[in-house]
């Protein structure tokens, strides 16, 4: 979204004074492909500030604690919000909130999450508060994939027929008999809910399993 050089489509920026938590979420975002890439993680509202402040440190949206030192989470995000009315900020907090919900939005704050959620409700959050549909699209696609669950066998299989190589082809290097490999693409197909191998193919390419 915004002018760095990137694939991603959006970058945040991650603000929590407890070093381990702040690297457990940087690692949630860098574990799994997504849309999202952690241009920064600090310990202070204060450097958050000063990496706001310069338009090529800037992210489309910051995810910052609630309870800081100095300067807190709703303190930054009214300043945040005073000084760049188009940023995405979104609160985690791992205690009970001092602040009510209204007074969090009131501050800037789209939502507030609590640090241990799964990583579709950080995206979701996000996207809600960018306006950004596909990053919402993108959630609601990784936990329809994660109903589907696909073996490693079926992803690796998948994986080889992209690669262009013809079942017989496939059943020799995975050692197994072609009729196990068709059956791995039936159980597949069904979990997606396609009808051939070019679907599968592309679904899988598109959520980044191949």
């Amino acid at each position: 979204m915004n002018g760095h050089n990137t694939d991603a489509r959006a970058f945040i920026g991650i603000v929590d004074n407890d070093p381990l938590v702040a690297r457990a979420l940087e690692a949630m975002f860098t574990d799994r492909p997504t849309p999202l890439k952690v241009l920064w993680n600090v310990r202070s509202a204060g450097e958050a500030l000063t990496l706001c402040d310069d338009a090529m440190t800037r992210p489309d949206a910051v995810l910052t604690d609630l309870m800081m030192p100095l300067m807190d989470g709703r303190q930054l995000a009214e300043r945040l919000r005073a000084r760049y009315p188009s940023l995405g900020i979104v609160g985690m907090s791992a205690f009970q909130m001092m602040h009510t919900v209204e007074e969090l939005r009131s501050a800037g704050m789209s939502q507030v999450l609590r640090k241990e959620a799964p990583l579709e409700d950080y995206v979701h959050a996000i996207g809600m508060a960018l306006g950004d549909r596909a990053l919402i699209d993108w959630t609601e696609r990784s936990l329809a994939f994660e109903r589907m669950m696909l073996t490693d066998t079926e992803i690796t299989v998948l994986r080889e027929y992209l690669k262009g190589r013809t079942t017989p082809a496939v059943a020799r290097l995975l050692h197994m008999s072609e009729g196990t490999v068709k059956t791995h693409m039936r159980n597949a197909y069904r979990k997606m809910g396609v009808h051939s191998r070019a679907e599968a193919i592309r679904i899988c390419v598109r959520e980044h399993l191949l």
